[in-house]
């Protein structure tokens, strides 16, 4: 089996390098299943880190080509959205049709949902919590959960100190624990693969659910039991129904 991990974003061409996309790649296939190889994509226009809805959008359309690349050259059996705002998710549903189209946000809320109610999110900015609470409204979890806290640090700066990332994130999911909160779940990609659940489940005394184990989980359930999302939900744009290309989608100046 064949599972594809698609960075919004041309992460290598920015600060955190090539080294971090090998670094994800490796503890993707460490995490999957023995018979499943991940890879990590890139998508080469976007955003370098996504902490607004605004670079949630801009994220969209190089998703977009990148997963109907994935299906029409059959290059994956399942494809994750790399950022846990599932950017655009209904529209890559859309788009694609026979492969299964992962977003992290809303498999992790439901994990949590299985575990415990209700549930808290920490995640990095305060740009980010309007686009979380609109994903928990999406999947019908709006009423589980019981807030999202930040540790009002940038995407990009997480792993340069492990340390203090960790302290925030303990700070802010023990007020979501005060509010509450009987399962918490990491609300960021890059905290994810600083794999902070342990140190907090320690701490905190409640389950913590890692975005990257449950898209893997889903990713390969869906893919093994052949689990597409449905068509009649999200039907095929009409003008590529009709034979046009992604790109010809995109308005140019009239002459």
């Amino acid at each position: 089996m064949k599972i594809s991990y698609v960075i919004p974003g041309p992460m290598s061409q920015g600060p955190l390098g090539p080294r971090e996309v090998a670094r994800r790649q490796d503890i993707l296939r460490g995490w999957a299943a023995p018979d499943v190889e991940v890879s990590v994509r890139e998508c080469p226009q976007g955003p370098a880190s996504i902490e607004s809805a605004y670079e949630e959008y801009l994220s969209v359309a190089g998703l977009a080509a990148v997963l109907t690349e994935l299906e029409e050259q059959q290059q994956a059996d399942a494809a994750i959205v790399g950022c846990f705002g599932d950017p655009g998710l209904d529209a890559l549903y859309e788009v694609t049709s026979s492969l299964p189209v992962v977003g992290p946000g809303e498999a992790s809320m439901h994990f949590a949902c299985m575990l415990g109610r209700p549930f808290g999110i920490i995640t990095v900015a305060d740009g980010v919590v309007g686009p979380i609470e609109r994903v928990a409204a999406h999947a019908g979890l709006d009423g589980r959960l019981a807030g999202v806290a930040v540790v009002d640090t940038p995407v990009l700066a997480l792993g340069e100190n492990p340390g203090e990332t960790a302290a925030r994130a303990s700070s802010a999911g023990g007020d979501l624990v005060r509010r509450g909160a009987t399962v918490l779940v990491l609300g960021c990609m890059s905290m994810a693969f600083l794999d902070l659940g342990p140190v907090l489940e320690a701490k905190l005394g409640v389950p913590v659910v890692n975005p990257v184990h449950a898209a893997l989980a889903v990713a390969e359930g869906r893919a093994r039991f052949r689990m597409r999302h449905s068509k009649t939900a999200y039907p095929v744009p009409r003008k590529l129904a009709a034979g046009s290309r992604l790109s010809s989608l995109l308005a140019g100046p009239t002459a």
